[in-house]
């Protein structure tokens, strides 16, 4: 029976970590695509966070894409190398096609490659890899990991606030005239991710209150506390401040993550997102 240290975890580029530091993780990253002018650049590879949110920033269009398919085999050949087994975790299949794509990859290699939809993104993906890791240590089989993370990957949740509606239109996830409006009298929308879907939540008037609502809905979701990653996309004084909210409620932070292209490019520079899971 394959073991955690016997599996090498591999993620796409929305887990918002860069390579280094999942790498410091034990986890191995393959590079969501970035589409400018009608090229692919790879994320975090041949573009950068900084360069992303300064594009746009610029009023430049840009889009993401999935994880190439050749970037997943050759990761998964290479890890192969020096492990019994690769489990490969992903953005929600209802928001990229990658899951898809790993999977049909995968069956190149067997039952030696596993790959498993997170039904989230940034720290919610990173929050399943982790308890799918946590299984495989207390002695989970192979065969059962998706069945056996899934009780815990149902309770994982998201709650995403953009600066501006900008870029939730550019997406077409409004209309114009709902962006004139709500950019007029100021509202904006707290977006939830539940069920590996983003949800239209709340709507809110102005950033700050955007930012009690998030702590609000986390309290709504979990009473008892949680842990939580928060990320930002150019905005780590609001994402500071989120965390104040929560820390003088008791709740401890695990990490501030990059918010990534994924999320930069659909709901723009200044967003932040707070992800949460249920406690072990």
């Amino acid at each position: 029976m394959p073991t955690a240290s016997s599996v090498a975890f591999v993620a796409d580029s929305t887990l918002g970590l860069s390579p280094e530091e999942a790498e410091g993780q034990g986890i191995h990253v393959v590079p969501q695509q970035v589409i400018w002018q009608g090229k692919p650049f790879r994320d975090l590879v041949e573009i950068t966070p900084e360069e992303v949110l300064a594009l746009l920033a610029k009023g430049e269009r840009l889009s993401t894409s999935q994880v190439a398919p050749e970037d997943l085999r050759a990761t998964y050949q290479e890890l192969l190398k020096t492990h019994e087994r690769v489990l490969s975790v992903h953005v929600s299949g209802h928001l990229s096609g990658t899951v898809t794509t790993a999977r049909a990859v995968a069956q190149g290699f067997g039952q030696r490659v596993r790959v498993l939809d997170s039904w989230s993104l940034n720290g919610g993906l990173l929050l399943v890899l982790k308890e799918a890791r946590r299984l495989l240590h207390t002695g989970t089989a192979w065969e059962g990991l998706e069945e056996a993370v899934a009780p815990y990957r149902e309770r994982v949740r998201g709650y995403v606030l953009p600066r501006t509606l900008t870029y939730l239109h550019r997406s077409g996830r409004i209309s114009g005239l709902q962006s004139l409006v709500g950019s007029f009298l100021r509202i904006l929308p707290v977006l939830e991710v539940k069920g590996g879907r983003v949800l239209p939540g709340p709507r809110v008037r102005g950033f700050a209150e955007g930012l009690r609502k998030v702590a609000e809905l986390f309290r709504r979701d979990f009473p008892g506390g949680a842990l939580v990653h928060l990320a930002h996309a150019g905005n780590p004084e609001a994402a500071s401040a989120l965390g104040e909210l929560l820390r003088a409620e008791g709740v401890e932070v695990l990490a501030t993550l990059q918010a990534g292209a994924a999320v930069s490019v659909h709901t723009g520079p200044g967003t932040v997102a707070l992800f949460a899971g249920p406690r072990r």
